[in-house]
């Protein structure tokens, strides 16, 4: 059940893109979006100006102020007609994203990426990156935010992609609940990285069908029970694969899991390249 969405604003034109899914999404799933803004240190300002206490004072005093009227006026007709509460915070952006999500028992975080041009790819910015690591919620992302279509959306297939380990089934399932919440199609999809190395063995070309094999039961395993699924995987990188995978499939949303049992760089090397190349919102959970 999703009953708090919070949705981070930096007055950027990506505000408005965020929103329009966050719209989307309530038509679907009736909540309460809190629009957030953070009024970050004037660290920058100090070392410059090198400015004594007042100074600083006035130009929190004058932040606030401004971050006030336009959180005020920022996302009104994205956000028209459902209910919206509007919060300004100091401090640093994605530890105060964090922590309100944590203590006001956010249900999902909506984000877009950052990163410009023929660099998007390769990029994520750091409040993003960091919020996807730290934050216990749900995380829902897209690149493709930054270049807004804003026109109807629709969720009508739903994809699951997962790794086939532990966390596996618990990134299914809550597809599945995703899924039937927003009467869409369900797909189970794996991006196999490689015969070597893969989940710890080592496989010879010759057995390449055998591990293809594999792979086709564990899937059926992971979805067995849950109703009607579309299980689909093929080899390659796991940002494109998915990536391609969800092109072919038409899928309209990814689920990912983005476990931090293996640290910060792990997160970025899977999670962080499947957002960037997907060219759908991904979930990741």
């Amino acid at each position: 059940m999703i009953e708090r969405v919070l949705l981070p604003v930096d007055f950027s034109p990506r505000d408005a893109a965020a929103a329009h899914y966050v719209n989307q999404l309530y038509r679907k799933m009736k909540f309460e979006t809190v629009l957030l803004h953070v009024v970050p240190p004037p660290d920058y300002e100090a070392a410059v100006l090198e400015a004594g206490g007042p100074v600083l004072t006035e130009l929190m005093e004058t932040r606030r102020r401004i971050g006030a009227k336009k959180l005020e006026g920022t996302c009104l007709g994205e956000l028209a007609g459902q209910p919206v509460q509007r919060v300004l915070l100091e401090g640093f952006p994605s530890e105060q994203i964090v922590e309100y999500a944590a203590k006001h028992k956010v249900d999902w975080i909506v984000l877009p990426t950052h990163g410009y041009g023929p660099f998007r790819r390769f990029l994520l910015g750091s409040v993003t990156s960091r919020i996807l690591h730290e934050a216990k919620c749900p995380v829902f992302t897209g690149a493709h935010m930054e270049e807004p279509k804003l026109e109807e959306i629709h969720f009508d297939r739903i994809a699951a992609a997962v790794d086939l380990g532990e966390d596996s089934p618990r990134v299914i399932a809550l597809a599945r609940s995703l899924a039937d919440r927003m009467g869409a199609k369900l797909i189970a999809m794996h991006a196999m990285a490689g015969l070597s190395g893969h989940a710890g063995v080592s496989f010879e070309s010759g057995n390449a069908m055998h591990f293809e094999a594999a792979v086709k039961e564990r899937l059926a395993e992971l979805t067995q029970g849950i109703g009607e699924v579309e299980t689909v995987f093929d080899m390659g990188d796991p940002g494109k694969t998915v990536a391609e995978l969800a092109k072919r499939t038409k899928t309209d949303l990814v689920v990912i899991g983005r476990s931090t049992a293996s640290g910060f760089a792990a997160v970025r090397t899977h999670s962080l390249a499947i957002i960037r190349e997907s060219g759908v919102p991904v979930l990741s959970v």
